[in-house]
């Protein structure tokens, strides 16, 4: 109820500003961020800021015409690329404004023997056949955007008809206004990220954000590009404390074209028997009032992030690091975890792409205290998800990738290993070693295909146990 509530007050804002330029989102996962990253790691892309997403449809058309632009004297496959996102994006150019009842539909088909899912925005898989068909309805107006994705799951012996995405976007002083259901990504990391990710179910929220990087005034316009997003919502009922309220805040800015750096905070505070006061609203802003007895404002993170991209001819390569605190200490994060990677495209040819990335939340001395609290007992999850990093507490994860890219037929393959290493704190470690293979294949005419098999075993708790996961989807663009 409070969703459609938001949705209906989203339309009335609209009529409020009529000439604003609203857009939808780009998925987090979609191909599209794939081709960014690329694109940026060339050299073609310099201006965007890439590890906040979602990034607007409308952003993307502003990337890819200056892709456009910078694309001289790359080779084929790199305009192969853009090409990519120009038969996408390219009728959007212009602010061209439409209503697609239906966009697109799709069907997936998911058979698994445990549900190991992750990063797929919380759908919780039974064993055996699970079947996700749906649809997406979307409008850009200008004055006015809306994105809608109804989702029917069968899985064993249940049905139910799900909203899994709903928002409507306000345009406005070159700020967005979105009320509804969406999925966020905070940070650089491709596997994962430690505060804000889509592995657990969208949030009902209120989001306001600067769509595109904007030159902040005065001397602070030595930042570069800058953009910003704030959110707030309520998590479910069914946990320890009832209904508690979370907001979270990201800044990033690129002070030069090969360096972007982001700035994250997340909190937990009120809910059901817990002060929402305005000073309890001002501690939690402030990150002030943690585990102090009497004026505890709630369960807060706090992180930086940087990506640095060299440009080389020979090699181009991207490198990040994200680190984050669980609690804080007269004012400042605590109790460290972080996540870095490398990204190396072209490492064999052109068009082979290497990956790596690691993640720790092991603390010394403190065993759980990532997405834990001592308040909040239901920890950072939305139902039973955890909002940050899929790998859950006192953990590490190590996550290797090869892509190779191939648009000549409009596709791209990869092939990947994950090692999970959990209760690193206790004499037991269970140990989940994953190995996937994926294609992803693109028709004319509208049709798009992918499949991913993934085999693995999971260790160090009594028998091994083995993992088998077979995933189809087809989707069909209007």
């Amino acid at each position: 109820m409070w969703l459609f509530k938001l949705l209906a007050s989203a339309v009335v804002m609209a009529a409020l500003v009529p000439y604003a330029t609203a857009s939808t989102n780009v998925d987090i996962g979609d191909e599209t961020y794939g081709i960014l990253a690329r694109l940026e790691a060339v050299g073609v892309i310099k201006s965007g800021l890439l590890t906040t997403r979602p990034i607007s449809r409308r952003e993307v058309v502003r990337l890819l015409e200056e892709a456009e632009k910078n694309s001289n004297g790359h080779g084929p496959f790199i305009k192969g690329l853009i090409r990519k996102l120009r038969r996408e994006f390219g009728d959007e150019k212009g602010g061209a404004r439409y209503i697609k009842p239906v966009e697109r539909v799709y069907a997936g088909f998911v058979y698994s023997d445990q549900d190991l899912n992750y990063n797929n925005d919380g759908d919780i898989h039974e064993n055996g056949l699970n079947i996700r068909p749906g649809l997406i309805s979307r409008a850009d107006l200008g004055w006015f955007a809306y994105r809608i994705n109804p989702e029917l799951h069968y899985s064993g012996d249940y049905t139910e008809l799900v909203m899994k995405k709903a928002y409507a976007v306000v345009d406005f002083a070159d700020l967005e206004l979105e009320i509804g259901r969406d999925s966020q990504w905070w940070g650089p990391g491709h596997h994962g990220t430690l505060l804000m990710s889509n592995n657990a179910q969208p949030l009902d929220m209120v989001k306001l954000s600067s769509p595109s990087p904007v030159l902040l005034p005065w001397i602070f316009s030595h930042l570069g590009p800058f953009r910003f997003v704030f959110f707030i919502s309520k998590l479910e009922e069914e946990r320890a404390v009832p209904e508690p309220n979370i907001w979270g805040l990201r800044l990033n800015f690129k002070p030069a074209p090969q360096v972007e750096i982001g700035l994250q905070r997340t909190a937990l505070f009120g809910g059901d028997g817990r002060s929402e006061s305005l000073g309890t609203w001002w501690q939690s802003l402030i990150g002030r009032g943690e585990n102090r007895a009497g004026v505890e404002a709630g369960d807060q993170r706090a992180g930086i992030d940087i990506k640095v991209t060299v440009p080389f001819e020979s090699q181009p390569a991207q490198l990040y690091l994200e680190a984050a605190g669980e609690d804080e200490v007269g004012g400042l994060p605590s109790k460290w975890a972080y996540l870095g990677g490398v990204y190396l495209p072209g490492i064999i040819g052109e068009r082979i792409d290497l990956r790596a990335e690691y993640a720790v939340n092991h603390v010394d001395g403190n065993p759980d205290v990532w997405y834990s609290h001592h308040i909040y007992r239901s920890g950072y999850t939305y139902n039973g998800r955890v909002i940050g990093h899929h790998m859950g507490t006192d953990s590490r994860d190590l996550f290797l990738e090869l892509s190779c890219f191939l648009p000549e037929i409009n596709g791209v393959a990869r092939m990947s290993y994950n090692r999970e290493e959990h209760g690193l704190s206790g004499d037991e470690k269970p140990v989940k070693d994953e190995v996937a293979a994926e294609l992803k294949l693109w028709f004319e005419g509208g049709l798009e295909v992918e499949g991913r098999l993934a085999v693995g075993r999971i260790g160090n708790t009594g028998p091994d146990e083995d993992i088998r996961i077979v995933m189809l989807k087809a989707n069909y663009v209007f």
